[in-house]
């Protein structure tokens, strides 16, 4: 029971597609006195506008559901569908001592009905009167006679640090890995380079074993608990070694890459709105190196409680350290649909972006874009399955090589399969395959990769 109660404390007032959970996993009261008129014009007038408050809510359009709530209020003031849509739309419109009168007049009819009184809890978290809500849960636990103080002191536990000003969130991973061509090389030292057929020292696909470390780390503030508005902030760092020793010849056995980002997010009942400024490094061996940084921004809205609408977008510059004709701007802007279907809200996930560089040599720049399609099934005992499939192409403004006379002209398929597995709330196991076909019109560039890793996570 603590573990349902935890997840509609945890979700009862989170945007878009969890309210609909919510509406449906909660107890509604037996209709009332409130449509005690046998006139039928008046009684479907009022379950019309009923339905209509209904819809508004689950749309996440709080305010105007707590408005309309308020009108029936006067018209059906014993209704208990009104009471509880009341009590609901008015914490979500962030009205939270209207709530509690709400919840409080239903209890008065219906003493015996404990998920009420978890949603009582949850609002007196919103107000940050944790003994109020303690006595709310310790009458649930009475009711429910299920949950334990301990339990109940651990929802209330993660729900303060949810309300919390400040947020902190992480995680960190580590694991093993087998790569089928960690050089990103062709199949043979034997090319054809426009006319020119060529053997090449250590341009071949070379597998390894190898290994890696990852660490994220994401913050939030906000100045006060009603403020839409949040400066964020995010840290991220990976690590990846190769057992093949020859790729130390080309200074490749192992690399670095780092990402910290500062900006402001704008959240309401159906959006989220976030623009950052980053900056990243990617580095193999500390020998040679990639910088970039610039602005990136992020736009959802939650059309529907099981439809969001994403869009991102960003440029950055990029540095060479020993390849600078490759210096310059470059930038992508995508949207992607997101759907949560089923029981167990299973996920998908469908788009394309548009990418882009502005190299200093021409030959370098080039247009292209990429389609993703990804699936996340949420499955019994704590697994998590999720396929996903990647198509795009890169048209580039001259060729690969001095030796070829075609612009180079590149189309990649990528094809996943990942699976975690949750054994708590902060330990997981993560296992994944990977498969990439680059094609290439320059034989430099026609490879296949298999890539396997298998690991585990620790999320705080």
């Amino acid at each position: 029971m603590i573990k349902d109660m935890t997840m509609r404390i945890h979700t009862a007032f989170i945007p878009a597609a969890l309210i609909v959970a919510l509406l449906q996993a909660a107890p509604v009261c037996a209709a009332a006195a409130g449509s005690s008129s046998t006139d039928p014009v008046r009684v479907g007038a009022l379950e019309q506008s009923k339905a209509e408050a209904a819809t508004l809510l689950a749309r996440g359009e709080a305010a105007k559901a707590y408005e309309l709530y308020m009108r029936l209020l006067r018209t059906a003031p014993d209704d208990d569908d009104v009471n509880l849509g009341l009590a609901r739309s008015a914490a979500k419109a962030k009205r939270w001592n209207q709530a509690v009168l709400a919840y409080e007049t239903l209890l008065e009819k219906h003493p015996g009905e404990a998920g009420l009184y978890g949603e009582l809890a949850n609002v007196y978290m919103l107000l940050g009167d944790r003994e109020a809500a303690e006595r709310s849960l310790a009458v649930m636990r009475s009711l429910d006679g299920k949950s334990t103080t301990a339990e109940t002191d651990e929802a209330l536990d993660i729900l303060e640090s949810r309300y919390s000003g400040f947020q902190v969130h992480g995680k960190i991973r580590a694991g093993v890995q087998y790569d089928s061509n960690a050089n990103l090389g062709p199949e043979s030292n034997n090319v054809q380079l426009g006319m020119w057929s060529l053997t090449l020292d250590n341009a071949k696909a070379k597998e390894s074993f190898g290994g890696y470390l990852g660490a994220e780390l994401d913050l939030g503030w906000r100045p006060y608990r009603d403020s839409p508005w949040w400066l964020v902030a995010d840290a991220h760092g990976f690590w990846r070694g190769h057992a093949e020793s020859s790729l130390g010849n080309r200074n490749s056995q192992e690399s670095q890459w780092g990402r910290g980002a500062v900006g402001i997010r704008h959240l309401s009942a159906s959006t989220l709105a976030e623009a950052r400024f980053k900056a990243e490094i990617f580095d193999y061996e500390f020998y040679q190196h990639v910088a970039a940084c610039g602005p990136e921004a992020t736009f959802l809205w939650a059309a529907t409680p099981s439809l969001h609408l994403i869009f991102r977008g960003g440029f950055e510059w990029r540095d060479y350290s020993r390849d600078r004709p490759r210096n310059g701007l470059s930038g992508s802007t995508g949207a992607y649909a997101r759907v949560f279907f089923g029981a167990d809200n299973h996920e998908l996930l469908l788009g394309g972006r548009y990418l882009g560089a502005g190299a200093n040599k021409r030959d370098y720049r080039y247009d292209g874009w990429e389609g993703v399609a990804r699936v996340l099934f949420k499955l019994p005992y704590g697994f998590e399955l999720s396929p996903s499939l990647t198509f795009g192409q890169e048209y580039y403004q001259g060729p690969a090589t001095i030796l070829e006379t075609r612009d180079r002209r590149d189309e990649r398929v990528r094809a996943g399969l990942g699976l975690t597995y949750r054994i708590n709330e902060a330990w997981s196991l993560e296992a994944g395959y990977q498969y990439t076909h680059n094609h290439s019109t320059s034989a430099l560039y026609k490879y296949d990769q298999h890539f396997i890793n298998t690991g585990i996570a620790w999320s705080f």
